[in-house]
């Protein structure tokens, strides 16, 4: 089913909505508020409302104080977005910036509080560890009841009139930022919390990387731009960025005072991601594993899977091998929100959310290309 309205189009993939945008940021984001109206409003409810302000006992002030900041060092093209939204979807533009806020919002140390930090999987197999092409498969972990807010997971696709590349994300309605992502020309974007060896120092005086990341993959062409733009930006938190176009996966360790590109591969045609920072030239000890949600363990049977399957590993295979569990010696947990299957080479992508969907495949190129 394709819905046309203003200028932009919406359509329906199992259970998964694709919104396709078109002209500037303003008409864009108009596109996104009239056609993802629903879901923004169930999204709010479902997360603002019945979780952080009433079960998350946080007060509307202190909310909206944390969503202006986010917000307040933006870039002017993203924030044009927002202000579009907030013209066409039914919820003011307060209200729309709490629902970009969200993932900023629910961090904080009040859902924190004896509780282990999820955190986000990534890998990537290619040449003799694949079987065709490179795939990058990630699990996005966050706090286990955003699993019910899945059923509004939206997949935007960008089309600037600016001259800019068109550029897929993946996320929850309302949110202006990039953490999963895909350009025209094929390069992905996964990223990770990088507290466990980056530290959970801040800086509100930065553009929020995550907004940083949208504008990388709207400039970037090929692999080696992009690198160039994390050498070139400071992160205002850690982050642990793979990254993936059809020949090779590239995996930047981003703390707020430097990056590094993990150059010690001992696995050539396998990067695996998971929270801390594994280039050694850092000359950091391993964090501890439970602490920091078995980040090691995590990444050593990714490892380990890859071993075995080495050579035999297709888009099904990478399917069964984030559906195994971290207790089955794989890497997906309860705090595993959504999952995502990136072909880079095919422009295609397979998503989930586990116990609520099955595998369904997107083929974001066509919308990328259209």
């Amino acid at each position: 089913m394709t819905i046309d309205t203003d200028g932009g189009k919406l359509a329906r993939f199992g259970g998964f909505t694709v919104l396709s945008l078109y002209g500037t940021w303003r008409e864009m984001g108009r596109q996104y508020g009239s056609l993802a109206s629903a879901q923004l409003k169930e999204t709010y409810k479902a997360a603002i409302e019945d979780n952080l302000l009433r079960q998350g006992n946080k007060g509307r002030d202190a909310a909206d104080a944390v969503a202006d900041d986010f917000f307040s060092n933006y870039p002017h093209r993203l924030k044009e977005l927002l202000a579009g939204m907030s013209e066409t979807s039914g919820l003011d533009f307060a209200q729309h910036l709490l629902l970009n806020a969200l993932e900023v919002e629910v961090a904080g140390d009040i859902w924190g509080e004896g509780m282990t930090r999820p955190g986000c999987t990534g890998i990537a197999v290619w040449g003799e560890y694949s079987s065709g092409p490179l795939i990058y498969g990630r699990n996005y972990d966050y706090f286990s009841w955003f699993r019910e807010l899945g059923r509004n997971l939206l997949v935007t696709v960008y089309h600037p009139c600016d001259g800019a590349l068109a550029v897929a994300t993946i996320g929850y309605p309302g949110g202006v930022y990039m953490t999963t992502g895909i350009n025209e020309r094929g390069i992905f974007l996964a990223l990770n919390n990088g507290e466990p060896s980056g530290g959970a120092l801040q800086y509100h005086n930065r553009v929020p990387a995550i907004a940083e990341l949208f504008m990388f993959l709207l400039d970037s062409p090929d692999l080696d731009q992009l690198e160039s733009f994390f050498q070139s930006t400071r992160s205002n938190f850690a982050y642990v960025i793979g990254t993936a176009d059809d020949q090779t996966s590239r995996c930047f360790e981003w703390p707020v005072f430097d990056v590094k590109r993990r150059l010690s591969v001992k696995r050539p045609g396998l990067m695996v991601a998971t929270n801390h920072f594994t280039e050694p030239s850092w000359g950091l000890p391993r964090p501890d594993d439970a602490k920091f949600s078995w980040t090691r363990s995590r990444r050593q049977n990714l490892l380990n899977l890859a071993e075995h399957f080495k050579g035999s590993i297709d888009v099904a295979r990478m399917k069964k091998i984030l559906d195994t569990r971290l207790k089955d010696l794989g890497a997906t947990t309860d705090n595993t929100v959504y999952q995502i299957i990136a072909v880079p080479g095919t422009m295609s992508l397979s998503l989930k959310i586990p116990e609520l969907t099955d595998w369904t495949d997107v083929p974001v190129g066509d919308f990328l290309r259209g």
